[in-house]
C-alpha cells in the first residue's frame, strides 16, 4: 500500500471519526460544546492552512515558533475579553461612562466584520477556483462579490436565519475536515522519517523590517474568539469564559502542528508564496487532499460568511438602538464586504482585516484596563496596557505580503 493512499485512508478515517462523535445527539446538545464550538470554528477556519506555506516562505522553519507567538497574543487578548465578559457586562445599559469604549468598540467589531467576510469570500473562492485549475484573481474576485450581493439580496428579501441554521449544523463536519487534513500531514512526516527521507533543505529567508510587518499582517487568522464575548443569551459568564478559552488552546495546538508539518514539504516543493500554495503541497501528501480542503473550504467559509453576517446584523441594530430594520442591516454589511473583494486580493485582506480587528482589541484591552484600575487591580492593569500598546503596533505597522 503506497503513502498517498494510506494517507487518504487516515484523513477518511479521522473525518469519519470525529464526524461521528461530534454529531451524537448527546454532543451536539451539551452545553460545553456548544459554547466551544462558536469560537472554536470561527478562529479554526480553513485560512490558517491555506496561510501556513506562505507564513513558512516568508519567516523559514521558525514558522512555528511565530504561530505559537501569535497564538499565545491571542490567548492573551482573550485575557482581556475574559475580563470583560466578567466585568463590563453588568454595566451594559447603564450611564457608566465606560459604554462609550464599548460602543466604539462595536463599530470597530462591525467594520473589522466587513473586511472579515471579504476575507472569507475571496478565501472560499480561492481554494474553489485553484483545485479545478481555472484560479485567477479576477475570476476570484467576481465569483467572491457575485456570492456576496447575492447573499445581500437574499438577506434583504428572507433573512439569512435559515442559511445559518443550516451552518450550524455543518460546523461540526467542517471542524473535522480541518483535524483529517491535519492529520495526513501528520501521517506524511511520519512517513518521510522513518523511510530516512526526512531533511530539510537550506533555507533561511532574510527577516528585516518589511518581513516583519508582513507577519504582523497575519494577526487575523488567530481572532475569532471574541464571539464569546457576545453569546451572553444563550451562556453563562463563567461557561462562556472557560470554552472560550478551551477553544483557543484546541486551536493552538493545531495551528503550530500544521505549521511544524509543512516545513518537510515547504522544503520539497517550494512552492510560490501565494494563495494556491497549499494545494501544491497538500498533493504531495495525498490527492485527495486538496479536494477535502475545497471541502473544507466551501462548508467553513460560506457558513462563516453568513454567521458573521447574522451576528452583526444584531450588532448593528443593538449599536443604532434598533432605529434601522433587520432587512437594511444585510446590503449595509455585505455591499461595502464585496466592495473590498474589489480593492484588495485575499492575503491584502487578511492583513486589513488584521489591523481593524487589532483596533478593536485595543478597544477591548483599554475597557479591560479602566475596569482593572477601578478596582485598584494593578497588575491586570499592567497587562491589559501591554496588550493594548501591541496591538497597537500591528494596527499601525501591519502591510501584507
Amino acid at each position: 500500500m503506497n503513502s498517498e493512499l494510506v494517507n487518504s485512508l487516515i484523513a477518511v478515517g479521522v473525518l469519519a471519526v470525529l464526524s461521528l462523535v461530534l454529531y451524537r445527539p448527546s454532543v451536539q446538545s451539551s452545553i460545553g460544546y456548544r459554547a466551544t464550538v462558536v469560537p472554536l470554528a470561527n478562529i479554526m477556519d480553513v485560512g490558517f492552512i491555506m496561510m501556513s506555506p506562505i507564513i513558512v516562505a516568508l519567516i523559514g522553519y521558525d514558522a512555528p515558533w511565530f504561530m505559537l507567538g501569535l497564538c499565545l497574543l491571542a490567548i492573551a487578548n482573550g485575557l482581556a475579553i475574559a475580563y470583560n465578559i466578567r466585568h463590563y457586562e453588568p454595566l451594559i445599559g447603564t450611564k457608566d461612562r465606560v459604554n462609550s469604549i464599548a460602543a466604539v468598540a462595536k463599530w470597530a467589531l462591525f467594520a473589522a466584520s466587513m473586511v472579515n467576510i471579504a476575507y472569507y469570500a475571496q478565501l472560499m473562492m480561492t481554494l474553489v477556483l485553484s483545485p479545478i485549475g481555472i484560479y485567477t484573481e479576477n475570476r476570484v474576485t467576481v465569483t467572491a462579490v457575485v456570492i456576496l450581493l447575492g447573499l445581500a439580496v437574499v438577506g434583504y428579501r428572507w433573512g439569512l436565519g435559515s442559511l445559518n441554521r443550516v451552518g450550524d449544523r455543518t460546523t461540526a463536519f467542517n471542524i473535522s475536515a480541518v483535524f483529517a487534513v491535519l492529520a495526513a500531514f501528520v501521517a506524511y512526516n511520519i512517513q518521510e522519517a522513518v523511510g530516512g527521507r526526512f531533511e530539510l533543505t537550506a533555507y533561511d529567508p532574510p527577516v528585516d523590517a518589511q518581513t516583519f510587518r508582513q507577519l504582523l499582517g497575519f494577526f487575523a487568522i488567530v481572532q475569532g474568539f471574541e464571539a464569546s464575548r457576545y453569546l451572553g443569551t444563550r451562556f453563562s459568564a463563567d461557561v462562556r469564559i472557560s470554552t472560550m478559552r478551551r477553544a483557543q488552546y484546541i486551536a493552538t495546538v493545531a495551528f503550530v502542528t500544521l505549521l511544524a508539518s509543512t516545513l518537510l514539504l515547504y522544503s520539497q516543493v517550494r512552492p510560490e508564496a501565494d494563495a494556491t500554495a497549499v494545494f501544491r503541497i497538500s498533493d504531495q501528501v495525498s490527492p485527495f487532499l486538496p479536494w477535502l480542503i475545497l471541502v473544507a473550504a466551501i462548508g467553513s467559509q460560506l457558513s462563516a460568511i453568513v454567521n458573521a453576517s447574522v451576528s452583526r446584523s444584531d450588532l448593528l441594530i443593538e449599536a443604532t438602538h434598533e432605529s434601522i430594520p433587520r432587512k437594511y442591516t444585510f446590503p449595509i454589511l455585505l455591499v461595502p464586504a464585496a466592495m473590498i473583494v474589489v480593492f484588495t486580493n485575499v492575503t491584502a485582506a487578511v492583513a486589513v482585516a488584521s489591523r481593524v480587528f487589532a483596533a478593536y482589541f485595543l478597544l477591548q484591552a483599554l475597557l479591560a484596563g479602566w475596569l482593572a484600575a477601578r478596582n485598584r487591580s494593578w497588575l491586570p492593569v499592567a497587562g491589559f496596557s501591554t496588550i493594548g500598546v501591541v496591538m497597537a503596533i500591528i494596527m499601525v505597522f501591519g502591510i501584507s505580503i
